[in-house]
């Protein structure tokens, strides 16, 4: 049997305690319609970690299990037919959750296996490391943003979170297809949101959001909320103020809950009435979608052609070594990354 160096985590927990470097753990195999690809770079994502020891996703999480979800490398083997790839081919591609949470094959790894439907060629003027930054966030924001809140020319779309990993490449996304875009930041990443392309750049820091967005944009509200931070409820319970009555609230992030019970009930409480709750019993009236992105070939197709004509750039916060996968989640779960997190697996 074949085997590879491999992050590998055994049991539930956070990434300190439970995910370890270990030198033999089985080389994947593809099947049928399974790309092989050699990692050179992988894509830290919060799901990654939650998945460990966040309920309730940690319940449907196998184990031993391979974490993480982005991947950039060079094509192995594995079925190629329909492709157009051939061996040694450079390429970049996503590793869904809804699949690795079974599978147990994620990207932090020399190898893994991709449904080829979920692979795309790198553009030879990107780096992996760059290129591994954009599946499940960029796909994320146009799932968000293009698919399910219809976004086109002349939409009005506040993206909560204009620093973070999707919230980075939602405004690039927005701004490619003639949005009108406010997003949020903190004044230390000010400088970074400002390149991005948006239209007007809030601090969250500065007074309570609802009340900065209603004061400033209640008399030309917005068509479309894309929250992807999760962490203030009431930019959701007083939508109705920046929000058309016709508009639509997506939401990647939900409410917070840090692993305990406790704020796992509270949660499922929120999304419960934000869901479910009509206008007549207290509830917000406005559409609200959670969800998290199940990608399709017309969705990765506009995403790679995206990057490809350089509508989209790479937003890293920093690129850390294989043997210091564990520094990298630190840095991850600190929620002060402006933009990625990448681990570069081979050199």
């Amino acid at each position: 049997m074949s085997t590879m160096r491999a992050w590998v985590y055994r049991t539930k927990g956070k990434p300190a305690d439970v995910l370890r470097l270990e030198p033999d753990y089985p080389k994947p195999v593809p099947t049928s319609s399974q790309v092989l690809v050699r990692v050179k770079a992988a894509g830290l994502n919060p799901i990654g970690y939650k998945s460990m020891y966040v309920a309730p996703l940690k319940f449907s999480q196998k184990v031993p299990s391979v974490p993480e979800q982005d991947v950039a490398g060079v094509v192995e083997g594995g079925d190629l037919e329909g492709t157009g790839l051939k061996l040694g081919d450079e390429v970049f591609g996503l590793l869904p959750i809804q699949e690795t949470n079974k599978t147990c094959k994620g990207a932090l790894a020399e190898y893994t296996v991709i449904d080829k439907a979920n692979v795309m060629r790198k553009p030879a003027s990107l780096s992996f490391e760059e290129t591994a930054s954009f599946p499940l966030a960029l796909l994320t924001a146009y799932w968000a943003l293009v698919t399910t809140g219809e976004l086109q020319k002349g939409t009005r779309v506040f993206i909560n979170g204009g620093s973070g990993g999707v919230g980075a490449y939602a405004v690039q996304v927005a701004k490619a297809y003639g949005a009108f875009v406010v997003t949020t930041c903190s004044p230390a990443s000010r400088d970074l949101v400002s390149t991005l392309g948006a239209d007007d750049v809030l601090d969250y820091r500065a007074s309570p959001l609802p009340a900065q967005l209603k004061a400033k944009y209640g008399n030309e509200p917005f068509d479309l909320v894309f929250d992807t931070v999760g962490a203030d409820p009431s930019v959701w319970h007083k939508c109705s103020g920046y929000l058309k009555p016709k508009g639509h609230y997506v939401d990647v992030a939900g409410p917070h809950m840090d692993g305990s019970l406790g704020s796992m009930l509270s949660g499922m409480t929120s999304f419960m009435g934000r869901m479910l709750r009509p206008g007549f019993l207290g509830g917000v009236p406005r559409k609200y979608t959670f969800g998290i992105m199940a990608a399709d070939r017309q969705m990765v197709d506009a995403v790679e052609e995206l990057v490809r004509a350089g509508k989209v750039r790479p937003i890293i916060d920093s690129v850390f070594a294989f043997e210091h996968a564990l520094e990298a989640y630190d840095r991850q779960m600190s929620s002060r990354a402006q933009g990625k997190i990448v681990v570069r697996v081979e050199a």
